[in-house]
């Protein structure tokens, strides 16, 4: 069982835990709005030194509803130049071409289509979408087939040599 002076042995350290470290907290806080208070008066003193004060009869009386003087300067809107219409470059349709689609791609992009790059016999060309588009750059026929390039196409040099739009 506890006796009486252990109870306040007990009370005592943990007043002691608490209250040393509020009476710090508070002393710091003393001190601190002290110095605050210090160095407000002497920005004050500095103040009214460099500028003297203002007596309240010298300042005009200030209408509440009354306009204020424009600050603002306007610069007149200079007018933009009108250049003259240039129609866009005629777009010739070659055979097998869909509407849209840039004349001279396929050309650019390789002199054979895939299926003879490659090798492909007539079953693979028949079941593969680039055979079936010859339109189309042969990776374009089977990204809109298949829904992605695929990696064989990506590692293919008739890829690599089309040019990037």
């Amino acid at each position: 069982m506890l006796s009486f002076m252990d109870l306040l042995t007990v009370v005592g350290f943990f007043a002691l835990r608490i209250g040393v470290p509020l009476l710090l907290t508070a002393e710091a806080v003393y001190l601190l709005k002290r110095l605050d208070r210090k160095w407000e008066a002497e920005a004050r003193a500095i103040q009214a030194q460099v500028q003297p004060a203002e007596q309240p009869a010298q300042r005009p009386a200030v209408q509440p509803n009354a306009p204020r003087p424009a600050t603002v300067v306007r610069v007149p809107k200079t007018p933009q130049p009108v250049l003259p219409w240039v129609p866009p470059p005629a777009m010739e349709r070659q055979p097998g071409q869909r509407p849209g689609q840039q004349p001279g791609l396929m050309a650019a992009s390789a002199s054979q289509p895939c299926w003879k790059t490659k090798g492909c016999s007539d079953s693979q060309r028949a079941s593969c979408a680039a055979g079936q588009h010859p339109e189309l750059p042969c990776w374009q026929a089977r990204f809109d087939a298949e829904g992605a390039i695929p990696e064989d196409c990506v590692k293919c040099d008739v890829f690599q040599r089309y040019p990037m739009m």
